[in-house]
């Protein structure tokens, strides 16, 4: 009869290539260690910066929209940066095993996205559980889990960038020249800079691939929906309720 494709079912291969993958990840300790340093510095001076009390509630809308948004970006970036060596380091043994038909390349791409998820998972719940209550965010576990998920699935988004990015280059260089530009498009078209309705009608389409955009819409719907926010005793301009922060940054008929 023919000869199969592959030794081995997609499974077995991806199960195989995992622990592979796996651990290589877990050999580079100092890279978690720095990675995990980081994370806490930034936590750190974020809380810092926000450590302030008795602020306006008023004024403290624009610290919390600029706050989610830097730490969209802020984990994105720390996200990406690593990853974006992994393929061509790897390509000649690759290529060779894809010759040999060992694996399918689909197999080898999500043994890789897999194996960074415990940093990929817990960096992010380490600096969410140290900003959220310095930046006086709702104070409820229902709202505190979502959080914690979208700064999660925020890190997934990058890693798997930084990944494919990684993939599509034949040398670090390369990788590490074209990476900054798509998240530094991903940046401006984030809803911070930007609002929408104030964008060319092609651009909504493009700012729609930007998952910091995505993650800053997830984190302000979060925040504030349905959220009262005290106004002062004979104030004209006064926001009084986060429906309408969401309003000004067109969100108002965007859902999680």
């Amino acid at each position: 009869g023919p000869r199969p494709k592959y030794a081995v079912g997609w499974g077995t291969q991806f199960a195989a290539l995992y622990g592979r993958a796996a651990k290589e990840v877990a050999r580079d300790k100092q890279s978690i260690l720095v990675r995990g340093v980081t994370t806490m510095i930034f936590a750190c001076a974020l809380s810092v910066a926000y450590s302030k009390k008795d602020i306006d509630a008023q004024k403290a809308i624009q610290d919390k929209t600029g706050a989610m948004f830097f730490m969209a970006v802020n984990q994105a970036f720390g996200m990406i940066g690593p990853v974006l060596g992994s393929f061509p380091t790897e390509r000649g043994i690759v290529l060779r095993e894809r010759m040999a038909r060992s694996y399918r390349l689909s197999a080898y791409y999500l043994a890789k996205v897999w194996s960074e998820m415990p940093v990929v998972w817990g960096l992010p719940v380490v600096f969410g559980c140290v900003v959220y209550p310095s930046l006086r965010l709702r104070r409820d576990l229902k709202h505190f889990g979502i959080f914690l998920a979208i700064m999660i699935l925020n890190s997934i988004s990058a890693t798997s960038l930084g990944i494919l990015v990684s993939a599509a280059t034949s040398s670090f260089r390369e990788a590490n020249s074209i990476a900054p530009v798509i998240m530094v498009i991903s940046l401006l078209f984030g809803g911070f800079y930007v609002n929408s309705q104030n964008m060319h009608p092609f651009l909504v389409g493009i700012s729609q691939l930007s998952f910091i955009r995505h993650t800053f819409a997830a984190l302000s719907i979060n925040e504030f929906k349905g959220l009262a926010i005290p106004c002062a005793k004979g104030a004209k301009d006064c926001v009084r309720g986060g429906d309408q922060v969401l309003s000004r940054l067109s969100l108002d008929g965007t859902t999680l």
